[in-house]
């Protein structure tokens, strides 16, 4: 591939921001965050016919894994609105060094991570009914928490550049390999590989993280990649670094705000106990397994915003909004079904032997509240996109400090004096969802990207 072909490179065959551009985007990453979700949800089920108490304390781990590992994979991933601002620009000699700063700062934050961690886990997990799983599960995926981030850092390489395919197929491999590992893991051969429980789960999900980085590593420093995008450029660089840093760390102190509110509400689910655990532990389950398709339709309207925002195209930016409420609806339509139509057998997939009338009528009705919750992460996503993009990342920190307010607070009050039943959880969560979505097209129409570009423009004279 010649520069000059790559100089006349759009993200794709499509009219730009349209709905076809955007499904030929979104749907590799979608697919292969089905992937990911559907590898999570295995685990889940794995574990919840090895015990039920093991598939509770992955998920209340898992919460808490989050607090440690999405703040910086916030951070790492504003790889991707840079990488496609340089490419919409046509400056892709420093698309390479631009990722190799994250890729220091991904493997960098376990000076940070490790210690923090074993300090905060006999916090969070004393007291619960499922302490010894959820430690075991959380300290093994601690030790390779630098994984996570260095993934998406060399996904939003590709990303950003609308190569979605390579992504797809390492994806589908390395969570393809974690399913396989996690049957015989959890529940070992007999006469040739022990039972490992819910220690094999958390093992399995750490050696497929690390297939995957090696797999994207690889094609990371391709000839042809060194050559045109500079990705043996791997010093670092304090104002490349900076660049990026600058506009991730309010996003990932917000993630930081938000996910310390969450983590709260799961132990006060978890301590709660009974049927708040299991709308808990299902529920978690259930959203691991659908909303890879919110989360792909964010990380691909990013990509198309940021190409459109580097080539100063803004006149198709809210035909691309236009394209993620149809996509919004029509998936909302599908998850109609698995929510609301057949949500018997749905839930059949984690039980052997069905709980009580009533822990089940309640399942039921949390299943409508999930499929609320889901359009209005939905909403959450295209709205959030744009300010992403838009690197107006104080304004995002600044909404996010009320998220204890919008979240917290409601379920604190529903459960402990109100007496909400426990599926009413999702319910308040879709509300959060929603009062931040509309938040953010509020900001999103004050089109502060056009203010944004000269700032770009400055750092692009200056290096």
């Amino acid at each position: 591939m010649s520069q000059n072909a790559v100089f006349s490179q759009t993200l794709s065959k499509y009219p730009s921001a349209s709905l076809r551009e955007f499904l030929y985007l979104s749907l590799p990453l979608i697919l292969g965050l089905f992937s990911a979700s559907f590898m999570g949800f295995c685990d889940r089920i794995f574990l919840a016919h090895y015990d039920l108490k093991a598939m509770a304390g992955s998920v209340s781990a898992g919460y808490l894994c989050m607090l440690f590992q999405l703040p910086v994979m916030r951070i790492v991933s504003m790889a991707q609105v840079f990488v496609g601002l340089y490419f919409g620009s046509k400056q892709l000699e420093r698309i390479g060094p631009t990722v190799w700063q994250m890729i220091w700062l991904s493997i960098f934050s376990m000076l940070f991570t490790l210690p923090c961690s074993k300090f905060v886990a006999p916090f969070f997990f004393g007291g619960t009914v499922v302490q010894e799983y959820a430690t075991t599960y959380f300290t093994t995926l601690m030790m390779v928490n630098f994984l996570f981030p260095l993934g998406i850092t060399l996904s939003s390489y590709f990303m950003g550049q609308g190569r979605m395919r390579i992504i797809f197929l390492t994806t589908f491999l390395s969570h393809g390999l974690n399913i396989g590992l996690d049957y015989v893991f959890i529940y070992g051969i007999d006469g040739y590989f022990p039972s490992l429980g819910i220690f094999g789960a958390a093992l399995a999900t750490g050696i497929s993280q690390l297939i995957f980085c090696i797999s994207l590593f690889i094609a990371f420093l391709k000839k042809n990649e060194r050559k045109i995008f500079k990705t043996d450029i791997f010093y670092f660089n304090w104002d490349n670094f900076w660049s990026q840093m600058r506009i991730g760390l309010p996003r990932a102190i917000a993630r930081i705000i938000i996910l310390t509110a969450w983590v709260s509400i799961a132990r006060l689910m978890t301590l709660k106990g009974g049927d708040y655990l299991m709308v808990l532990s299902i529920g978690g389950s259930l959203i691991l397994l659908f909303t890879f398709i919110n989360e792909g339709m964010l990380q691909g309207m990013i990509t198309i915003a940021s190409n459109l925002m580097g080539a100063k195209d803004y006149s198709k930016i809210w035909r691309l909004v236009r394209s993620g409420i149809i996509l919004l609806i029509i998936t909302s339509t599908i998850l109609a079904f698995p929510y609301l139509v057949f949500p018997d057998f749905t839930l059949s997939f984690f039980f052997s032997t069905l709980p009580s009338p009533e822990t089940y009528a309640v399942l039921k009705k949390s299943c409508v509240c999930l499929w609320i919750f889901f359009i209005c992460n939905g909403f959450n996503a295209i709205a959030q996109s744009l300010v992403t993009a838009s690197r107006d990342m104080t304004f995002y920190m600044f909404s996010i400090i009320f998220v204890w307010g919008t979240s917290y607070l409601p379920v604190y009050l529903g459960m402990n004096v109100f007496n909400f039943s426990a599926d009413k959880l999702w319910l308040i969560m879709a509300g959060d969802a929603l009062v931040f979505a509309i938040l953010f097209l509020i900001r999103a129409s004050k089109e502060k990207w056009r203010e944004k570009e000269a700032d770009f423009e400055v750092d692009s004279a200056s290096s």
